[in-house]
């Protein structure tokens, strides 16, 4: 019962008051179908997270995966999940990864004007007897008319360690740090969007490790006229195929900078075959200390623009699954962090009924120094052709146990991709 009303107190402190208020009856619209009644946030409390076990280092640190899916019957507001984690009682900081997003029309392909995957807030709790991570997801991907049913499944990677071993601190982990744009159309098609900290924040000893949150893509209001009831207007909202969509989240290392000042990079693409005023929303919590460490990695964004010379023209609209493993990794633990990914449709622009790409199955030797992890990805119309193309980023935050002797460890990094 206490464990309960617990999470409800922490639930009331990640939503909003008008999420925490009971929501009248949505109406449906005369061209959707009946679907299943969505759960609220305080309905949700009742179901515990399945996240699995990846690894513990008991009474030191824990990394957890699980993943959640809800439908929505219209695109006007956002699918929210909310999720809670129960921890060991050692933990006393953590906090969660987005680790990937699938989103889908549920009855047909559409053309786009938002697409959004969003963790919006996280809090660790803890009680005599109880801990518990809990966080506020938030997906969406509409049309101009916002009628049709989509699904939104949230990725997610959870880790938690007691501060005595590990000298790390998590900073805004509550709201995350949101960067934001307009993009206009003669800017180009790659957003870039920076975010610098107050100067003195980091210790003369800590590195930093910048953790994703989000994003939300959404073409600009603009007049587009297509036939339905309601009259068009001059800033309407407007909706087209999509040709690519893409993020990436840099740092160039885990020192700091020479004032003190946490600082990150966001790049962004959304676009059809040509280039359209949208804005542009990420968000990020970032890790600081003498045990943080990092392995990064590299991704270029090269925007497309219009219909490729040559193209597959055979269905292949199917989920494609790839095995990664890294060997000789010189940390205690070691969490894979989805920080940069690519999806494009391969001839020219489509409509849309399925996108998403997520990291799952991690696994971690701490003895052998292994990670391994699967990295599934999706674009495709109603029909599955043509084909698609996909990359990904993945960045590696190691931690180091205080008095651990794999910090003094040179690092050795090899990569091993298998399809």
């Amino acid at each position: 019962m206490n464990r309960m009303v617990l999470i409800s107190l922490a639930t009331c402190l990640l939503l909003s008051l008008s999420a925490c208020a009971t929501k009248k009856p949505e109406k449906k619209t005369s061209d959707s179908e009946p679907q299943a009644k969505i759960p609220t946030a305080f309905e949700q409390l009742s179901l515990k997270s399945e996240a699995r076990t990846v690894f513990e280092d008991a009474g030191q640190f824990i990394l957890l995966e699980g993943s959640k899916c809800t439908q929505r019957d219209n695109g006007r507001e956002p699918v929210t999940i909310v999720q809670w984690i129960e921890m060991p009682g050692y933990v006393d900081s953590g906090t969660v990864v987005l680790n990937g997003w699938d989103l889908h029309y549920a009855n047909q392909d559409r053309e786009v004007n938002s697409l959004r995957a969003d963790i919006v807030h996280s809090k660790l709790v803890k009680n005599t007897g109880s801990t518990f991570l809990v966080f506020e997801a938030q997906g969406k991907l509409d049309d101009q008319n916002r009628n049709d049913a989509f699904e939104f499944c949230v990725f997610y990677s959870a880790f938690g360690y007691s501060s005595a071993e590990i000298g790390a601190t998590i900073e805004e982990d509550y709201n995350g740090v949101e960067t934001s744009a307009l993009q206009d159309e003669n800017q180009g098609a790659v957003t870039t969007m920076e975010y610098t900290g107050q100067k003195g924040t980091l210790r003369k000893n800590d590195a930093i490790a910048i953790i994703p949150r989000g994003f939300d893509f959404q073409f600009a209001d603009a007049f587009e006229c297509e036939w339905r009831w309601i009259p068009c207007k001059w800033r309407d909202r407007t909706d087209y195929p999509l040709l690519q969509a893409a993020y990436n989240l840099s740092q160039t290392n885990t020192a700091l900078n020479l004032d003190g000042s946490p600082h990150w990079a966001v790049q962004t693409i959304f676009k059809d075959n040509s280039t359209r005023e949208h804005r542009v929303k990420t968000r990020a919590a970032w890790i600081r200390g003498r045990s943080v460490k990092l392995r990064a990695d590299f991704l270029a964004l090269n925007p497309r623009a219009g219909k490729a010379n040559t193209c597959r023209k055979s269905a292949d609209g199917v989920v494609r699954t790839q095995t990664v493993r890294i060997n000789e990794l010189p940390y205690d633990y070691a969490i894979p962090m989805l920080t940069g990914w690519d999806l494009t449709n391969e001839c020219e622009q489509q409509r849309l009924q399925r996108a998403g790409i997520w990291i799952h199955d991690i696994h971690f030797d701490p003895q052998s120094q292994r990670l391994e992890y699967k990295v599934s990805s999706i674009l495709r119309d109603r029909d599955g052709a043509p084909s698609f193309n996909s990359a990904h980023r993945v960045t590696v935050l190691g931690l180091n146990r205080l008095s651990s002797a794999a910090q003094q460890r040179a690092p050795r990094f090899r990569l091993r991709l298998r399809e």
